[in-house]
């Protein structure tokens, strides 16, 4: 692909929001004192300032236009470059996803001291080989599963790129809703629903039972955490895999209810009354990742099994 014009999204790191940002008193005490609840935080700031640096290097020595900003300032729809680089973790990663349609998503994982970076293809060391083979087309950006929600008839612009939770805005109450597939139809009283991708099968869904998924799988799946069933209720719609062509659709019967995209930081009110429905988004998600990248969890868990 030609890549003439690039954005590097970049994320805040812990130390420059707590002490840059906020001037958290607290937080600058532990660190002065060298505590090691916050001994990490220094040494991943440092290393994600030096990835960002020599991002910035790379580009300039490939004589690749680029714009550098910081997460935290995208408000509208990236256009207007043929390449998104984002730098930080999987977090970075997928806010970038959130406002993307067709522009392909290149992630570099900024500091393996704390990141896991799952969907991360780069690192500082690596990074000029595979901008090299982008732009040489040794490689090719290939199309992951998004998933669409609309509520009470308006579609929201994120496409989760994870998972969407449904559930109360207190951890501690009982989520109530009435569940939809198909035909089929529940009212359900649990800690919550998980509808998710094959990309973000081996996240929370994993976590709490779920099935871990190629990255490519034409399915998706959802979840009910902790189901809330009295001696004479039989649920059915507890777990299971949906189609391409499935939706499902669920309704609050809860005054505090929400509806979390993809983490904490995008939340959607979910009240009494409204109606959410979800479904893959005919925008896949075109991204330089591992192909193989879902299947470490499953090798992991296979040895667990076999170690019992």
């Amino acid at each position: 692909m030609k890549v003439k014009k690039v954005l590097v999204l970049r994320k805040r790191t812990t130390y420059q929001i707590q002490v840059e940002d906020y001037h958290e008193e607290r937080f600058v005490k532990l660190l002065e004192e060298k505590s090691e609840i916050v001994k990490r935080v220094l040494t991943a700031h440092n290393e994600h300032l030096a990835t960002v640096e020599a991002i910035h290097a790379e580009l300039e020595r490939q004589k690749i236009e680029y714009v550098s900003v910081a997460r935290s300032e995208l408000i509208d729809p990236i256009e207007d470059v043929d390449l998104v680089i984002a730098v930080g973790g999987d977090g970075t990663f997928i806010d970038a996803s959130h406002f993307l349609e067709d522009i392909p998503l290149l992630g570099v994982n900024s500091s393996r001291s704390s990141s896991y970076g799952h969907f991360c293809l780069a690192q500082s060391e690596n990074f000029p080989k595979i901008l090299a083979q982008i732009c040489a087309n040794e490689i090719e950006p290939t199309k992951i599963m998004r998933l669409a929600l609309t509520l009470n008839g308006h579609q929201l612009h994120q496409k989760a790129l994870n998972e969407v939770l449904i559930a109360h805005t207190n951890p501690g109450a009982t989520s109530r809703y009435i569940l939809n597939i198909g035909s089929q139809k529940e009212e359900q009283r649990s800690s919550g629903v998980w509808i998710g991708t094959p990309a973000g099968s081996t996240g929370s869904l994993r976590s709490a039972g779920g099935v871990i998924q190629d990255i490519y799988a034409s399915q998706y799946q959802y979840l009910v955490r902790e189901a809330c069933q009295r001696p004479h209720e039989n649920w059915h719609l507890i777990k299971g895999l949906l189609n391409k062509d499935e939706s499902i659709a669920m309704t609050s019967e809860m005054r505090l209810g929400a509806i979390f995209i993809d983490g904490p930081h995008v939340e959607y009110p979910f009240t009494l009354g409204d109606r959410l429905e979800i479904k893959p988004s005919k925008y896949e998600l075109a991204t330089f990742i591992n192909p193989d990248l879902n299947k470490i969890f499953s090798h992991c868990e296979n040895l667990q099994e076999q170690s019992k």
